[in-house]
């Protein structure tokens, strides 16, 4: 039986150039899509990607490919033979395995700058999608969000935006016809304040996916940045982050965690960074409110953190947790300083998330100039031993590399390059493939990439927001 995975993507977009004639306000420039899809069986999967319009017609079928066992394959948009220049809409993938997929969202190769965001595609949708932040004009910063239908008929599709306080601002409604997708552009939408910033629940008569990108003006590297995230259908009172940063090589993180429950409540964040660990608690937040800290403003942190450097995870805990005290979050990491307009965003990971075998569809080292990183985070008490296992590709054949996580080093990081099978192949490794991590306890992790010209310098240097991050996938 064929499985459905939906691709809900930002932007779904083969050359597509974003004018002054567009009734939208996306960011300038003529935006392309890329799609890896990675088989979790040990079986060669078969692989349809059907792509709808959206008045929920169907643009083109990808049909006749196949994917090896727990390998992966990426389809490049503009190389898709039959989906026409100008296409905007969204995809579902079907498979008769098991099957998980991430979007990138980028400007073509060789834009100057280059500005790329990555979204996971959606195996679970709901009748409610959150998104932590949305924006309109807000110094400089503006949104989207797209909404996929994933039912078999048409529904109706509300979106309502919420301040910083949490207060209901503005509603809408739109019918939305199957598998097609709808995109609330929050730059033209008229009801919305200037300088607005602040929160989105979507919900629908069918279950619907929804990824949200933010974005600054791209007129020089400095401002280049596009942030991809997935709308999250279910709070905790627990949440797992797996990579936080401050001060590290210029990177920063933030958090902004968000109350979907119905009653006021604080949380502690317990940041682990170096082996050691840091408290922070909240103020009250009220039921749609949002709170959360920059990295990079010392004032936003508990004294205790003065001077501290370095990547490490962090935990969230709602204090005195009940059923109607429910938080979601997502993590921001970029670079404001030289070399400046990098940045992501990802989800936060729920208890039910962590699994003891997780998935990154597609890590590289020195593909094409770019190269990643990997870091994964024990949820299990106690040791837990974990194997990495990479899928051959270009000139590397398939390795393992053996990591141990700990309680006082409860994460682990790679850079892919760096990893013990990358050697032989240095100077030029081609890889783009597949990790998956097994492990004899649960975890959960993200995967980035970016273009790293120190590591890869054959393809000269390219400059804007290059940077991307997915969380990995509970196989």
């Amino acid at each position: 039986m064929k499985k459905r995975l939906g691709l809900f993507v930002g932007m779904l977009i083969v050359l597509l150039a974003l004018g002054a004639t567009t009734v939208l306000a996306f960011p300038g420039g003529t935006w392309v899509s890329g799609v890896t899809v990675a088989n979790l069986s040990s079986d060669t999967a078969s692989i349809v990607i059907t792509f709808y319009n959206p008045d929920g017609s169907v643009a083109f079928e990808v049909t006749g490919e196949s994917i090896d066992g727990n390998a992966a394959k990426t389809w490049y948009l503009p190389n898709v033979t039959g989906l026409s220049d100008g296409f905007i809409g969204s995809a579902v993938v079907s498979s008769d395995q098991p099957v998980a997929a991430i979007v990138n969202t980028q400007l073509p190769s060789g834009s100057n700058p280059t500005r790329v965001g990555t979204s996971l595609g959606v195996s679970k949708p709901s009748t409610k999608m959150y998104a932590t932040q949305v924006m309109k004009g807000y110094y400089g910063w503006n949104s989207y969000c797209v909404v996929q239908n994933t039912g078999s008929v048409a529904a109706v599709i509300t979106g309502t935006y919420y301040n910083a306080a949490g207060t209901a601002v503005y509603s809408k409604s739109v019918t939305v016809e199957p598998y097609a997708s709808y995109i609330f552009d929050q730059e033209t939408e008229t009801n919305l304040p200037s300088s607005f910033s602040g929160s989105a629940i979507f919900e629908g008569e069918q279950p619907i996916a929804a990824v949200c990108n933010f974005y600054n003006s791209g007129v020089s590297a400095e401002t280049s940045q596009i942030h991809s995230y997935n709308g999250l259908s279910e709070g905790g009172n627990t949440l797992y982050v797996p990579r936080i940063v401050k001060d590290y090589y210029g990177y920063q993180s933030g958090l902004k965690i968000q109350n979907v429950g119905t009653e006021v409540l604080s949380v502690t964040v317990t940041y682990n960074i170096g082996g050691n660990t840091y408290q922070q608690v909240s103020p009250d937040i009220a039921p749609g409110q949002a709170w959360g800290p920059y990295m990079g403003d010392e004032n936003q942190l508990p004294a205790s953190m003065a001077g501290v450097q370095g990547s490490g995870s962090a935990v969230i805990e709602v204090n005195s947790p009940n059923a109607n005290k429910l938080v979601i979050a997502t993590v921001n990491e970029d670079n404001r300083v030289n070399p400046a307009g990098r940045g992501v965003t990802y989800a936060s990971a729920l208890p039910t998330d962590a699994t003891t075998t997780l998935v990154f569809p597609q890590i590289t080292s020195e593909y094409y100039g770019y190269s990643s990183g990997m870091q994964v985070m024990k949820i299990s008490s106690g040791d837990v031993a974990c194997t990495a296992s990479f899928a051959a590709s270009g000139n590397v054949a398939a390795f393992s590399q053996n990591f141990t996580l700990t309680d006082s080093a409860p994460s682990w990081s790679l850079f892919a390059p760096d990893a013990q099978g990358m050697v032989a192949g240095k100077a030029n490794d081609n890889y783009n493939g597949a990790v998956t991590i097994s492990c004899n306890g649960n975890v959960v992790g993200i995967a980035n990439l970016s273009y790293r010209y120190d590591r890869d310098n054959r393809y000269g240097n390219v400059l804007g927001d290059s940077f991307t991050t997915a969380r990995g996938i509970n196989k």
